[in-house]
Order: C-alpha cells, then structure tokens, then sequence
C-alpha cells in the first residue's frame, strides 16, 4: 500500500510541477557514439581482460564503499582515489601497482580516476594503453560519462554495474553524512546544525545527479525527458543492475558477473563480513555516530518522514533521478534470469 501511495505521491509532483513537456519524444534516444563504441552491452559475451575491464560506477551513499571494501579482502586490484595518494610510494611516470595496506590483500593502481582531471592524467600516463599494463580487475568512479569517453575505447571496453539506492534516500543520507564530515571538501559549517527540512527546502547544487551524471550534464544545463529517456536506455543496455535495498542478492549478481568463486573460503568469509551489514548504514554495525572518518564511510541517521515537507521537497528537486529508479527497479527484476538469482 505504501508503494501505491508513493507512486500517488511522485504522480501529483509530476503534474504540479509540469516537468514533461508536451509532445516530448519519449523513447527514441540514440546512445552516444562513444557509449555504444566504448562499453559493451549487458548480454555481450565475455572478452579477454585485454579487451575489456568491469567499470563500476559509484553513486556516493549507496553502498559502493562497502562493496569495493569487499572486494579489497578478497584481494582484488582497483582503480580508484586510493592510488592517487601521494602519502603512497609509487612512480607516477608509470601506471604501476600499489599495496597500500599491510594487514588488506587488496591492491590499487596508482592513479585517481575518480575526479575528470585524474582521468585525464590516468590516460596521458597509460592507463589501459601502456604495455605491459598490470593487472586490475575493476575501475571504480563516479565520472561515468567522463570515464566512459576518455579512458575506455573500442579497442578496450568497460562493462558496466552499479549500486543503486532511492533517490530520496541517498540524498538524505547524504546530509547527515555531510553534517560531520569535516574531511570532505563539500562539508559546509553551517550544515551542521541545519534541520533536515531546511536542508531540503531548496536545490543544493546536486539535483538530479544519477540522471545529469548519466547523460553528461552539468547541475547548471537544463533536464529534459529526453535526457531522462537516453538515461534509461543506458541503464537498461549497458549496466548490470544491483540495489542497495537489496545489497546480499545484488552482491551475488556482482561476484557471478565479476567470476567471484563464491565457494572459496577467503571469498565466503569477505562476503560475510561486509554484506553482514547490507551495505546498510542502519545496521548494527554502524550505529555509532561518525567523531572521525571510519571504514564505511557510513553511520546511522534519522529517516526522512514518508510525505513530509522535506520528502515531497526533495521529491520535487530529484524528480528525474526518481523516475530513473523507478526504472531501475524493473530492470533489477529483468535481470534476475540472467544470474539465476
């Protein structure tokens, strides 16, 4: 009933705010020529790791430190922030391999891919070029369209998955995160004693991220349906589809996407202790109230109230990321057959 009464709700925002242009061409967008050339679509078959390299796409607080914190125990080599840092010994004249961790089996590649700027120093440097290049079993970013374009080819593919969490969610998570986190250069003083309803009064400079992310444009250019439209037919083409609501199924679509033996121990153990939690920052994992940076990059926080002032306004501001997920949630469950799930 309350899924009714939440379709009823996104409904009557949709109407109020006549986002939908009449006559809009719903359902005709043509990929980007570089998205068709350079990712593979979901049922491609395998390529060498020569040709081609998963390429997850971070959406922030939706799980996606967990996941790549799992796949680090199990010994798995990134391209992440991680290997752009420069407390990490390495020679940045070539794309090499770091062990960052002493007591962690996992490895990054010494670059940053997930600003446009560490991308492009990532390519002019080799990355996916230079021969030899090291092994690396997935690239991680939030830049999906800059990534896409620039660091994959046709001669070197990505194949896409991501983790994806109601909108409403995600941004609400992220405020609370943001209220304390002094380390990120987005964290604002005054936040930190702002109420949620205030915070969500008006657009802070991310509305409609998953869309605007997905389709290249920035928070300042205009959304259309259009955009909307090319958004769902990335996802639906090109993304192997997890969610974080339902983070251990999405987990095993992942490993069987990613040739994770589930039936090794190390393996079993690594799954069990990070989808213990479900990718949740609710759990009881994470109950204590962030003081300093802690592993999960995530802490236990009200829940925005259903049909509040502050729901139906960020409703309104993230209106396209919703229907996007609404999208979403019927791909999750297209997609079920393929990873006998």
């Amino acid at each position: 009933a309350e899924d009714e009464e939440d379709e009823a709700t996104i409904d009557e925002v949709a109407n109020e705010l006549a986002l939908l242009p009449p006559g809009a061409d719903v359902g005709t967008s043509r990929l980007p020529s570089e998205i068709q050339a350079n990712l593979v679509n979901v049922n491609d078959p395998a390529q060498d790791k020569g040709s081609e390299t998963p390429f997850f796409w971070h959406i922030p607080k939706s799980g996606g430190t967990t996941l790549q914190r799992m796949y680090f125990c199990m010994g798995f080599t990134l391209a992440n922030e991680v290997g752009g840092n420069s407390k990490f010994d390495s020679d940045r004249s070539k794309i090499d391999v770091i062990s960052p961790w002493s007591d962690n089996p996992g490895k990054v590649i010494n670059v940053d891919v997930t600003s446009q700027e560490g991308i492009t120093e990532a390519k002019n440097r080799g990355f996916f070029t230079q021969t030899p290049h090291p092994h690396l079993d997935l690239v991680s970013s939030q830049e999906f369209k800059f990534a896409a374009t620039t660091l994959f080819s046709p001669e070197h593919n990505g194949r896409m998955f991501a983790l994806f969490r109601h909108p409403i969610d995600r941004a609400v998570s992220k405020f609370y995160y943001l209220q304390k986190a002094t380390w990120e250069s987005t964290y604002k003083e005054r936040w930190k004693s702002m109420t949620l309803e205030k915070w969500a009064e008006k657009d802070r400079g991310e509305n409609n991220w998953m869309v605007r992310m997905l389709v290249g444009k920035d928070n300042r250019a205009v959304l259309t349906t259009e955009d909307l439209e090319l958004a769902k037919e990335i996802v639906r083409t090109k993304f192997v589809v997890g969610l974080m609501d339902s983070f251990d199924e999405s987990v095993h679509r992942f490993n069987v996407f990613l040739g994770v033996d589930e039936s090794d121990a190390v393996n079993q153990e690594c799954i069990g202790q990070f989808t213990s939690s479900g990718g949740d920052s609710h759990a009881s994992a994470n109950r204590k109230v962030i003081e300093t940076k802690n592993q999960w990059n995530s802490y236990a926080h009200p829940d925005v109230e259903y049909g509040s002032p502050a729901w139906v306004s960020l409703s309104k501001i993230n209106f396209f990321d919703i229907l996007l997920y609404r999208y979403v949630l019927e791909v999750f469950e297209e997609q079920r057959s393929l990873f006998n799930a």
